[in-house]
């Protein structure tokens, strides 16, 4: 759905659809996605025939207020995650936002300004339910757990210097998966990625080698990444990471193997067809039951069938 080159607002079906600087996407039981649409501050769904609808707040509207649906506002909606109650969680500006499936939506937590060292630079960015009800979230200098039954007594997983997007004001994203298991990966403030099981209070390295970028596949301490902005993980225990720079979709099997399945390295724009194919800006991905992916690239939603 949408055109990768072409960013707009319009609800539509397949490529007549346009999307703005799509970022997280999900995926329900049913098979519809949904899309944290960042630069039209909207949540957008994707049902299965590629029909894309607002499915909360108001195309162009920027704001932050709590309703169903379109009388919904968001600011700054980037990350996005669904639990197996179907509920969504959104990270928008410094604020989590749940939408229930029928469409109400509240908000879960504002993070302090004077936790983040400024609201407009260190929102979150990165989110993931796992199911003993706690949301694992990543911002620029942290990673915390937020148990749901309480928020504000949040754990950190981590915490590190600030990474500013050249040119910009913005943290780097970075992604964040929670297997079956509840154990979480997360695309660390040291180029790696790590792991923490259900309850654990820190992160251990699981792939990469700390503080070194580039793209080389392998195992745990050969492979390389550039900017993983997200992760997701399949019904295997295998994960797939959005690796921004390189433009390419990693897979790191759950015995630490580096590979990459499709983009080619150093493109930037949509090619599809026959894999490895290229990517324009990779900004998020997910993965439905039976294997195929679904990411957002440039201002687009492709689909990915893996061999």
């Amino acid at each position: 759905a949408g055109d990768a080159a072409v960013g707009g607002s319009s609800d539509n079906k397949g490529a007549a659809a346009l999307f703005n600087t799509p970022r997280g996407i999900a995926i329900d039981a049913n098979g519809n996605l949904y899309v944290a649409d960042q630069s039209n501050f909207a949540i957008r769904k994707v049902a299965s025939d590629g029909t894309v609808s607002t499915f909360a707040g108001k195309r162009g509207t920027s704001g932050t207020k709590n309703g169903t649906g379109t009388n919904a506002l968001f600011t700054q909606p980037s990350a996005i995650t669904i639990d197996g109650n179907s509920d969504l969680y959104v990270t928008d500006g410094v604020a989590i936002r749940k939408i229930t499936p029928d469409g109400p939506v509240s908000t879960v937590i504002t993070f302090a300004t004077s936790d983040l060292y400024g609201a407009h630079q260190l929102s979150p960015g990165g989110i993931a339910a796992d199911g003993a009800g706690n949301l694992i979230v990543t911002t620029g200098v942290d990673t915390r757990r937020v148990p749901l039954a309480n928020p504000n007594r949040w754990t950190k997983l981590e915490t590190g210097a600030v990474e500013i997007l050249p040119g910009t004001t913005e943290p780097v994203t970075r992604g964040v998966a929670v297997n079956a298991d509840d154990t979480a990966y997360v695309a660390d403030l040291k180029k790696t990625v790590s792991r923490a099981t259900s309850g654990a209070s820190s992160l251990t390295t699981f792939v990469g080698t700390p503080g070194q970028t580039g793209k080389d596949d392998g195992n745990a301490t050969t492979a390389r990444f550039q900017q993983v902005v997200a992760l997701t993980v399949d019904k295997n225990g295998d994960l797939y990471a959005a690796d921004a720079v390189n433009n390419t979709i990693r897979k790191i099997t759950a015995n630490a193997m580096v590979t990459t399945p499709a983009g080619t390295a150093g493109a930037t724009a949509l090619k599809t067809g026959k894999l490895p194919g290229s990517f324009a800006t990779l900004r998020g991905i997910t993965v439905a039951p039976d294997g195929t992916l679904y990411a957002t690239s440039g201002h687009a939603v492709v689909k990915i069938v893996l061999p």
